[in-house]
């Protein structure tokens, strides 16, 4: 019996020993990852700096696709300068030939158009590498701003 209890006890040590040393591994292990810095607050949007140092950038929307209606010139469209820009937008819509289908006057942010009216109706198609070409003028002086040309395809139907 008595030799009996000591190898119980002695499996029972083992058995301790593996445990504890798994812990301690485990433990080490999320010792070597990485804090949460909790001085990182919930975010609301962009929020403006208070310094002149910054510089401001500007919101261009992108389009995969503008649908046309094939053998019209008046369209409706979804065209716009977004509110948080400092600038006025100026777009041309052109066509994958290099010609300007249209050009829209200077839109102002929060501003967008809904209609526009093209220079030359298109038959229906798919035109691959067309471009909305988006100008961008300051809201003080109008002088050129960094603008985009977003490559598209316009879907004719």
């Amino acid at each position: 019996m008595d030799k009996k209890k000591i190898t119980i006890t002695s499996i029972a040590m083992i058995v301790l020993l593996v445990i504890a040393f798994a812990g301690y591994s485990h433990f080490n292990k999320n010792a070597d990852l990485l804090n949460v810095d909790s001085s990182a607050v919930d975010w609301n949007g962009k929020k403006n700096k208070e310094t002149e140092s910054q510089e401001a950038t500007i919101a261009i929307p992108g389009f995969e696709k503008v649908t046309l209606k094939a053998e019209e010139t008046k369209q409706e469209v979804n065209f716009h300068n977004p509110e948080i820009n400092d600038c006025y937008f100026k777009l041309s819509l052109i066509h994958p030939n290099g010609s300007v289908l249209w050009t829209s006057d200077l839109i102002e942010p929060g501003k967008g158009m809904y209609a526009i009216e093209l220079e030359e109706a298109l038959s229906a198609g798919e035109y691959e590498d067309a471009v909305l070409k988006y100008e961008c003028f300051s809201l003080t002086d109008q002088s050129p701003l960094n603008g985009s040309e977003i490559n598209l395809k316009l879907v004719v139907v």
